[in-house]
């Protein structure tokens, strides 16, 4: 008896001998999950936005007309296989009859590529967020494919990303968030990604090694080389960076299923999460930004004596320069001149011991982020809300950058006894970055607020900002001092500047922190608040919380929170 797959490579045989015309067996064939991963469908169509993905007239919308375009397209012999390696090699695995038909014809160029890679290993790569930079703050990700020399830093990165040259982080996370750039795969040295992220924007890489085998390897490379000129419309919390690498892992592993886990966000470390989830990563390793490099060597010299301390002084002030230079404050000349006097000094020093410098808690352990809150006060008010993401002030670090939180609609209710419910706040968009500061760094602290918030128990539009400093309190904790001004409207605009002071405590299992703010509003009153915090990790996804607010000497209401991640 003939099974399914049979009776579809009989039919196809069938209807290719006599005519270019097909019926049901088309369909049957169309509906194939690994053809939808191919053209990418998902929710009746494809996601890729360019026409030359397809040879249908209406390919992004319709499977069947897709499969049929490229079937008339072998059984005519255009050469088409360089066009779809992919897509031909995968119809002549599943209609073995078609060989008998018409030749399989290799691409010479993708054997080429192939043969230029020699791919033997996948790493998926995660730079951490870079905490000054609102369209970095969620990290990124992009895979590596190693070759047989087992030379990370020559092997070739595979990256998804915005296409533009828009410097402007607030500009770019606006057009990235509605779509207004073209998203493209590229390839390049791993070592220039290296240099982007843990050296220019200081931030922390973790790589995971995949367990893809030779095969698999080559479906993805294959699968890459025939979206080498498509784009997709880029957005920035659903069809990114990290979402359409799924696509990759889904076409290299075809029983595999994570596109259709995510709707409505594709936070990078909740992709990276579902790729451990589905069994692919088999080892992490951790690569120091080159933040913690330098920090580590002051730490270093402050503690060395004699020619060792002088080694590590040429060390940092090797390092001060580059920095100056990556931020154009020496011109080239003068750079490579004043460097090849300060590496003269450094080569009559002893060699340095090799650096140890802590690893940060893996993020795959750190809680999830979309967040549930229900909470009852002294008010005798239930308190309830949802975030649809990130990580904000409240929330245990494990897993996170430290004094970097950014939430995209986080909405919270109350209920008091007798009345009905209530919204408190509406955070459309809500970013903090308490970037602590040193001897050598000195990033500026900011934030910025947009969404509706009671005040003077009413609803008003908000819109907030806030820029000062923070500083490290030794290893896990940090304080901030900020200026806030502030604009609130409803019936009328009312204006504020205020001053807001907070000390944040981390560990892995619990949070502490107070904050206080005094404002001052332009129709004569000020508003004072002190709040004292504390979280308590229960499970990575779930949380208590216990809060303090006193508006008035006297009047303090305490709250108790439930925190569920999911």
């Amino acid at each position: 008896m003939l099974t399914k797959k049979g009776l579809i490579s009989l039919a196809l045989f069938v209807c290719l001998i006599p005519t270019t015309s097909f019926s049901f067996d088309t369909k049957l064939l169309s509906e194939e999950r690994y053809w939808q991963q191919l053209l990418h469908f998902k929710n009746g169509q494809s996601e890729i936005d360019s026409s030359n993905f397809f040879l249908a007239s209406n390919g992004k919308i319709d499977a069947k007309a897709e499969l049929e375009a490229t079937l008339s397209a072998i059984h005519n012999n255009e050469d088409i296989t360089c066009r779809f390696p992919a897509r031909i090699k995968w119809l002549y695995e599943t209609i073995p009859e078609l060989s008998n038909k018409i030749d399989y014809k290799k691409c010479q160029s993708l054997e080429e590529l192939l043969e230029t890679y020699q791919a033997s290993n996948a790493v998926l790569v995660f730079p951490t967020a870079h905490i000054n930079s609102p369209a970095s703050m969620f990290g990124h990700s992009f895979l590596r494919i190693d070759d047989k020399s087992g030379l990370s830093l020559t092997a070739n990165a595979i990256n998804y990303a915005a296409e533009t040259t828009e410097t402007n982080g607030f500009l770019f996370a606006y057009q990235g968030l509605f779509g207004g750039y073209n998203g493209k795969y590229s390839a390049l040295p791993y070592y220039k990604k290296i240099k982007e992220y843990s050296d220019l924007e200081r931030r922390d890489i973790w790589e995971y090694d995949l367990n893809l085998n030779q095969h698999e390897l080559t479906r993805l490379l294959t699968h890459l080389y025939e979206l080498k000129d498509t784009y997709a419309d880029y957005f920035f919390l659903t069809e990114n960076c990290s979402y359409n690498l799924l696509w990759l892992l889904e076409i290299a592993r075809a029983d595999t299923d994570l596109v259709s886990l995510f709707h409505f966000k594709a936070i990078p470390i909740d992709t990276i999460k579902a790729i451990n989830q589905a069994g692919f990563i088999e080892g992490t390793s951790f690569r120091p930004s080159k933040t913690k490099q330098i920090k580590n060597l002051v730490k270093q010299e402050e503690n060395a004596t004699g020619d060792l301390k002088k080694a590590y002084k040429a060390e940092l002030d090797i390092e001060r320069l580059k920095l100056n230079r990556t931020k154009n404050k020496i011109d080239k000349n003068a750079y490579i001149k004043e460097l090849l006097a300060k590496l003269s000094v450094r080569s009559k020093l002893p060699m340095l011991p090799e650096a140890k410098i802590a690893v940060p808690s893996d993020p795959l352990l750190s809680h999830k982020t979309a967040k549930i809150t229900a909470g009852y006060n002294t008010k005798e008010d239930l308190e309830f809300g949802v975030k649809f993401s990130f990580h904000d002030i409240y929330d245990l670090e494990k897993g996170f950058i430290s004094g970097a939180y950014i939430n995209f609609f986080n909405l919270q209710f109350y209920k008091s006894k007798g009345d009905k419910i209530k919204l408190k706040d509406l955070d459309l968009l809500s970013i903090n970055s308490y970037a602590v500061r040193d001897d050598i760094f000195k990033p500026i602290s900011w934030g910025v607020s947009i969404g509706t918030k009671e005040f003077r128990q009413e609803n008003h539009f908000k819109l907030t900002s806030e820029v000062g400093l923070s500083y490290a309190l030794g290893k896990e904790a940090f304080s901030f001092l900020m200026l806030k001004p502030s604009l609130f409207y409803k019936n009328q605009t009312i204006l504020g500047l205020g001053v807001k002071a907070g000390f944040i405590a981390n560990h892995d299992n619990y949070k502490f922190g107070i904050i206080g703010e005094n404002s001052f509003f332009n129709e004569g009153q000020n508003n004072i608040n002190i709040e004292a915090f504390s979280t308590i990790k229960i499970t990575k996804n779930t949380a208590i919380n216990l809060k303090v607010n006193t508006l008035e000497a006297g009047k303090e209401t305490y709250t108790f929170s439930m925190f569920y991640y999911l």
